[in-house]
């Protein structure tokens, strides 16, 4: 950034840090970053427990006998149910 303040552009009257702030304000804002999961429909064990993949995961007691989406991201397990969103690890 400190080089873009010393540098001339080629086409554009001044530095590259001054076709930046002027171009600041055409650009398009974001999107909202795609939540990619895969989703699956689980029921919770009277014990409070799931199953994926061979691995059981305690979820709250809350949740006990009850039918819970959980939502897989390559990193991280979510169950989602009653509004609440927990993540597993």
């Amino acid at each position: 950034m400190a080089f873009w303040a010393e540098t001339k552009h080629r086409e554009l009257p001044g530095t590259i840090a001054d076709a930046w702030e002027a171009e600041k304000s055409a650009l398009m804002a974001l999107p909202p970053a795609f939540d990619g999961f895969v989703e699956q429909s689980k029921r919770v064990s009277p014990t409070c427990l799931i199953t994926f993949e061979r691995n059981r995961y305690s979820v709250p007691a809350s949740f006990a006998n009850r039918r819970v989406s959980l939502h897989v991201y390559p990193e991280r397990l979510v169950v989602v149910a009653e509004g609440q969103c927990r993540s597993l690890r």
